[in-house]
């Protein structure tokens, strides 16, 4: 009798996992953002506004936070967007440098608009992205948004891997970039 009970209390446990291995899924997810599962290689092709900053050049082997935005105007969902990613890159302290903040407009940004950009947002990356560049991003979600919705996370090899809203806690995009920028070996 104490033999079967002893062999019960290690073949239960097995014999439970193997019946679940592809029944059971836990609720609950580590990421704040939404994951592209597998990463999704992306060629992020711009021209920069600024013709002192370099274009892709400049992302390679970096962490890279993409806003699509309009070259007319920063509405206030961009300017929220723009907030949330300069003070989530400027709080990874000394990874910073390690996470780009990019910008794709439609166009040649208005002056009005280039002069708010060089004084709020210096260190962000503004390059005008063609309409199938800026569709590729929204499209490999399979479900895409209007643009100026979502902020993507792009890894240092350029692949795409998540997506956030606009409106999601910029705490929770903090805390995935620094989990990923601990478990990252490049970038």
């Amino acid at each position: 009798m104490f033999l079967l009970l002893v062999i019960a209390c290690f073949t239960l446990p097995l014999v439970a996992a193997w019946l679940l291995v592809d029944r059971w899924r836990p609720a609950g997810s580590v990421q704040h953002g939404e994951l592209l599962n597998p990463a999704h290689p992306l060629d992020l092709r711009f021209e920069p506004t600024d013709e002192s900053r370099m274009g892709n050049a400049a992302l390679r082997g970096r962490w890279v936070l993409v806003y699509l935005g309009s070259a007319g105007r920063c509405t206030p969902r961009c300017q929220t967007a723009l907030y949330d990613m300069r003070q989530v890159r400027l709080a990874l302290g000394r990874d910073m440098d390690r996470v780009i903040t990019v910008l794709l407009l439609d166009g040649m940004p208005e002056s009005g608009l280039r002069r708010w950009l060089a004084v709020e947002h210096a260190a962000t990356l503004v390059g005008v992205a063609d309409i199938k560049t800026r569709n590729s991003l929204s499209e490999a979600f399979g479900q895409p948004g209007p643009f100026g919705d979502w902020v993507y996370l792009l890894d240092p090899l350029g692949n795409l891997l998540m997506r956030y809203p606009v409106t999601v806690d910029p705490g929770g995009v903090l805390k995935d970039l620094k989990r990923l920028l601990r478990l990252s070996e490049i970038g």
